[in-house]
C-alpha cells in the first residue's frame, strides 16, 4: 500500500500551486475538497528505485556544485554517471 500524507491548505487555488510545486519534487498530489479548506493527498509520484535515483543526483550536483567541480551528472545504464561536459 502506498503511504501518504494529507496537507490542509486554506484555498484551492494554493493547493493548484502547491501540486505543481510538489511535483517537481517527485511528490503527487491530488486535490481533494474539505468543506471550505482544501486538503492535498500527497505521495511519491516514483517508485523506490527512482526516487532513490533522484535523491543521488540532487547530492551529487549539491557535492560538485560546493566545490565548483567542472563535472556533470547524466542518468544512465540505470544508475549515475559523473562526467565531464560535452565540448
Amino acid at each position: 500500500m502506498t503511504k501518504s500524507i494529507q496537507v490542509q491548505v486554506p484555498r484551492r487555488g494554493i493547493g493548484s500551486d502547491l501540486t505543481e510545486a510538489l511535483a517537481a519534487h517527485g511528490l503527487d498530489a491530488r486535490i481533494a475538497e474539505d468543506g471550505e479548506s482544501c486538503v492535498l493527498d500527497v505521495t511519491f509520484a516514483d517508485d523506490e528505485r527512482e526516487r532513490l535515483v533522484a535523491g543521488a543526483v540532487r547530492a551529487i550536483e549539491a557535492y560538485l556544485a560546493e566545490r565548483m567541480l567542472p563535472l556533470v551528472v547524466q542518468r544512465g545504464d540505470g544508475g549515475i554517471i559523473v562526467r565531464p561536459p560535452a565540448d
